[in-house]
């Protein structure tokens, strides 16, 4: 895994507000393309959101790949407690902030 970052307030910037705004639309089309059961516009519409989410990560200079290892790392880990028998629940003998 990679060491935390120090985190720099971001500076407020028109283009950024306006791609997080068209993800927040992208988001809730996500959700509704589920509640209606409706796969053909789920794959369309998180299409749309992972590519609003790379226009973001890429005009705030975040690599994509340390994102994407984060997503793998988190995957691995809870497939190695799922192996282990460990599975982590609120109250339980185990808890990861690590898991997706």
């Amino acid at each position: 895994m990679t060491p935390q970052e120090k985190s720099v307030p971001f500076r407020k910037n028109r283009k950024v507000t306006k791609l997080s705004r068209r993800l927040g639309v992208a988001g809730a089309s996500c959700v509704l393309d589920v509640m209606i059961n409706d796969r053909p516009a789920l794959v369309r519409d998180s299409a749309a959101f992972i590519v609003l989410l790379e226009k973001i990560w890429k005009a705030r200079d975040v690599e994509a790949g340390l994102v994407w290892a984060e997503i793998e790392e988190r995957i691995r880990l809870a497939d190695e407690l799922r192996v282990g028998g460990i599975r982590p629940y609120k109250g339980g003998r185990f808890r990861s902030t690590k898991l997706p």
